[in-house]
């Protein structure tokens, strides 16, 4: 009997690194609902970077992973400061894709898939989303409640329907 080849199937790996914490626990609670929806097998790591300008963010997906060759590479950043040349150079020559969270930031956008009125400075966004959280905003769970699996199955948020395709393996 002829002996047979194995085949190695490659696994494929994603990075989505947030600017902080807050965006951190969001992108987890997002992964807890949509890893099941995956087809194939995909391996995410959800990070995060320590604030900062959009270069130094993208500068610590770059230094923190350097070793790690991942298939995929995404930032997501808040929009309240704007995306230099430079940031947008960076991220090209080291693949990565930039997900900018409108408006203002992260709390923005979800007070917005929320139907809720949006601040206009990033603190009076996260005063007025962590207010409707069940715990603190840097812990996964905390978003549950809210932000349901259905929610966010319905927004019409592109930056929201990305980080589902992406999360989810649907996107190539």
């Amino acid at each position: 009997m002829a002996k047979r080849k194995s085949r190695k199937v490659k696994l494929a790996t994603l990075v989505v690194m947030g600017e902080g914490p807050h965006e951190k626990a969001f992108l987890n609670h997002m992964k807890h609902l949509y890893e099941a929806d995956r087809t194939t097998e995909q391996k995410v790591t959800i990070d995060s970077a320590d604030g900062g300008s959009p270069y130094d963010i993208i500068n610590s997906v770059v230094r923190k992973h350097r070793h790690t060759d991942f298939d995929r590479r995404f930032v997501l950043l808040d929009s309240d400061v704007n995306i230099e040349p430079r940031d947008c150079e960076l991220a090209r020559k080291n693949r990565i894709v930039l997900i900018e969270s409108k408006p203002v930031c992260l709390e923005g956008m979800l007070l917005d898939i929320l139907g809720e009125r949006v601040p206009r400075t990033n603190q009076a966004c996260k005063d007025a989303l962590h207010s409707l959280l069940s715990g603190k905003p840097t812990i996964a769970s905390s978003y549950a409640d809210i932000f349901t699996k259905d929610l966010l199955d319905n927004t019409e948020k592109e930056q929201i329907i990305i980080l589902r395709e992406v999360i989810s393996n649907e996107i190539q």
